[in-house]
């Protein structure tokens, strides 16, 4: 994969206050949010991401790791974390799929950072419909109360990490379950933003 140069880049790593953490600041209170690139339709990064989630290309989740890693600048807030959590698929769709699409990538930051890869904190409580043509408010709802936490371990800073942010329902939705339950800090990793791509 030699695309890297066509991708959209946000450019989020140098802006404390980006695009994506102001949104998401409005519903969850955050430390830091990134993602290294736009996702726009009919763009490489949404090939990727497709190839990724709907035709078994799991090392996509790397590659795109691997880029946001060397975007990102090694005292950014969102790297001071003790645990990464990634956002979890209901134990049917995963059955379906046979994987979450964002273990590559988190698994490929807990261990560059040295942090444990909890992929058991979090569960999907109810099996959610596909976001993906759902309106803003529509997303909200649906996922509102759809996650719980399994373990009562504490941790002090926790990265949250999930593959196209839109309207951050999802990631809102799990980030105040953790911070009612596991930890007193939060912060967003995606591996793309769908900005204005909702009405």
């Amino acid at each position: 994969m030699n695309c890297s140069t066509q991708l959209p880049k946000t450019y989020f790593e140098h802006e404390e206050n980006n695009a994506l953490k102001v949104l998401l600041r409005q519903y969850l209170p955050l430390e830091g949010a990134y993602a290294p690139f736009y996702f726009l339709q009919h763009s490489p990064i949404q090939a990727l991401i497709h190839a990724l989630k709907y035709q078994g290309k799991k090392k996509v989740a790397e590659w795109i790791a691997q880029q946001s890693a060397q975007l990102i600048p090694k005292e950014h807030p969102i790297l001071q974390c003790d645990g990464i959590v990634p956002v979890p698929l209901h134990p049917s769709r995963q059955r379906k799929r046979g994987y979450n699409q964002v273990t590559g990538f988190g698994q490929y930051w807990a261990t560059r950072l040295g942090v444990p890869y909890l992929d058991h904190l979090l569960v999907r409580k109810n099996q959610t419909k596909t976001l993906a043509r759902m309106s803003r408010e529509a997303r909200w709802e649906e996922v509102k109360n759809a996650f719980s936490v399994q373990s009562k371990k504490e941790y002090k800073h926790l990265l949250l990490v999930d593959d196209v942010i839109t309207t951050g329902a999802t990631l809102t939705a799990c980030g105040n379950t953790l911070l009612n339950g596991s930890c007193t800090k939060i912060s967003v990793l995606g591996m793309a933003y769908a900005q204005n791509i909702l009405p």
